[in-house]
């Protein structure tokens, strides 16, 4: 593994975020979700440092059939701030399609951390019908989030929030 490899969720990982038949940690579960195809392996380190993640979560996923090696980034390591998105052709560019990635990733994230607590929030989420509409329930998401599970944690949600919904 590679600090500039970039990881996909295979089939079956999509459907263990969808259905949580395997029980992983929530941690772990947490840097599933984040696997998009698109963010570095060390940036997904970090991601997962600050989330409380265990080091070897990649390992674990991979050796579960949950996400496979895409390619690996051709530039050196950089900072979040820094970097150019590598893969950014991979998110969705209509509308659209960013809305429904972003508000998946919502219902995921906070059903996640605070399950059936979240009934609310995710009633307010399914009311929403455009991507500026999650624009507005960015903030009392990352703070639910921060509530639940930790400033950190929700940094690093609220952060791969904001890349969807630019």
């Amino acid at each position: 593994m590679a600090a500039g490899t970039l990881y996909r969720k295979t089939a079956l990982g999509l459907a263990e975020v969808k259905a949580r038949k395997l029980k992983l940690n929530p941690r772990v579960r947490t840097m599933l979700i984040l696997i998009d195809g698109t963010i570095p392996e060390f940036m997904l380190k970090e991601d997962a440092a600050r989330v409380g993640a265990p080091a070897d979560f990649l390992a674990q996923l991979a050796h579960a059939g949950l996400i496979e090696a895409v390619e690996a980034a051709a530039t050196a390591p950089q900072s979040r701030a820094a970097r150019v998105e590598p893969g950014a052709a991979a998110v969705p560019q209509d509308e659209f399609a960013r809305f429904r990635a972003a508000k998946d990733f919502m219902n995921a994230t906070i059903v996640d951390a605070l399950g059936i607590k979240s009934f609310f929030f995710t009633l307010k989420l399914e009311k929403a019908g455009v991507v500026a509409d999650l624009r507005e329930l960015a903030g009392p998401y990352r703070e639910a989030l921060a509530k639940a599970e930790g400033e950190e944690h929700a940094n690093v949600m609220a952060a791969r929030l904001d890349e969807m919904l630019r």
